[in-house]
């Protein structure tokens, strides 16, 4: 089968640990998401071509074994994005089975949804997250109101299947409950092996040097209003009045570093929060093992899957997260972790202190998490997806 992805960025593997590399070629979930299926996908014998921008204004072409990345030159960048008009009209040149975009991203699921036209071939669109029209530049929430205005249902009544990563997401975005018949829900999914590590949570806090005697509160992920850092941070204060040992991990970067260390600062409690900055992949699975309780209170439908929950899971420690999006479809209530309301600083910071004064339950609720990982590694994923693509092509 000959698969063609569009996507906005596609992760350069030899770059993504350097210095400032997210500054000139952000990516995240999508992103991530989308490298780790055509990686997948061509291991299984496809042959794949991936559609995407590059970092700078060169272009190339990056050969694998059953994949070529195409990388077309930018002479612009557009908030986080680097746009290329070239990703328009260059894939023509090539023939493919069948096209899948990763969206909401106009700059790839508008030339992958041209290319499908004019090829006459089946258009699947993984439909990632809401585009949200607050938080980030001017330039960016203009783009996003127009894209919102203008495309998106355009591309989503186009689609002969829309992947949705949740059911509740799917129900819940303003966009996709207007499309429920082609929805299809298959999950992003992880590298199990990637994100564990086989020593102690004791050991993990030696080499990071982190106490031994705290309870380990973690966030893991981009320093952004929609992830709600702001909100864990007055959570925080009140978990301290009730856990006086507790600390809390902020594992991440962006725009919002210095506003809170600020408001730390200010809150008195600037000893007890630690800033990593990034955080290089090989010692990702340390943070995760030596924490006590992993967190995560997003606020938008920005956040429709959250794919630090799972690697969370996979590490075993349970999760207190937002009841939104298709958050809880992986953090159940109860059995993997807590779910809070967006905003609700009190109910953030008793979830958080339950969590943190039961050990029992911390443990219970990490064995479930460890179950339940199992049903979202990228093989899973790419076994769904695949079929998928023969239904179409049927």
């Amino acid at each position: 089968m000959k698969i063609g992805y569009f996507v906005g960025h596609f992760p350069y593997p030899n770059l993504v640990n350097t210095k400032d590399y997210i500054k000139k070629y952000a990516h995240g979930g999508t992103e991530i998401a989308a490298y780790n299926l055509a990686v997948n996908m061509a291991n299984r014998g496809n042959m794949v071509d991936v559609f995407t921008t590059s970092i700078d204004s060169k272009s190339s072409v990056e050969l694998y074994p059953n994949l070529k990345v195409h990388r077309h030159g930018t002479s612009l960048k557009i908030a986080s994005a680097n746009p290329s008009i070239r990703l328009i009209y260059n894939p023509l040149k090539y023939d493919m089975d069948i096209v899948h975009a990763h969206s909401p991203i106009p700059y790839s699921d508008l030339p992958a949804l041209l290319y499908a036209k004019r090829k006459k071939l089946p258009f699947i669109l993984t439909y990632q997250f809401d585009g949200v029209e607050t938080g980030g530049s001017f330039a960016r929430n203009a783009g996003v109101s127009l894209y919102n205005k203008l495309f998106i249902h355009k591309v989503l009544k186009s689609a002969d299947a829309i992947i949705a990563t949740t059911k509740s997401y799917a129900k819940e975005s303003p966009f996709l409950r207007r499309y429920l018949d082609k929805i299809v829900v298959i999950p992003n999914g992880i590298n199990i092996k990637e994100v564990t590590t086989p020593l102690t949570r004791e050991k993990s806090r030696e080499i990071l040097g982190l106490p031994q005697n705290s309870e380990i509160i973690l966030f893991f992920g981009s320093l952004v209003e929609y992830k709600g850092p702001d909100i864990l941070l007055k959570a925080f204060k009140k978990v301290k009045n009730v856990v006086p040992n507790a600390k809390l991990i902020f594992a991440g970067r962006g725009h919002m570093d210095s506003q809170l260390k600020e408001t730390a600062k200010q809150m008195n409690i600037s000893k007890d929060v630690i800033f990593t900055g990034f955080v290089e992949d090989n010692v990702k699975p340390l943070y995760y093992k030596a924490a006590d309780v992993f967190c995560l209170p997003s606020t938008t439908l920005a956040e429709s899957f959250g794919i630090v929950n799972l690697e969370a899971m996979a590490a075993g420690i349970p999760i207190v997260s937002s009841n939104l999006g298709g958050i809880p479809d992986i953090v159940k209530n109860g059995e993997n972790g807590l779910l809070s309301k967006p905003y609700d600083v009190e109910m953030l910071a008793e979830n958080l202190i339950k969590l943190l004064e039961n050990d029992n339950l911390r443990v219970e609720m990490g064995k479930t998490g460890l179950k339940l990982v199992k049903n979202y590694t990228w093989d899973e994923v790419t076994t769904k997806t695949e079929k998928l693509y023969r239904e179409l092509l049927e």
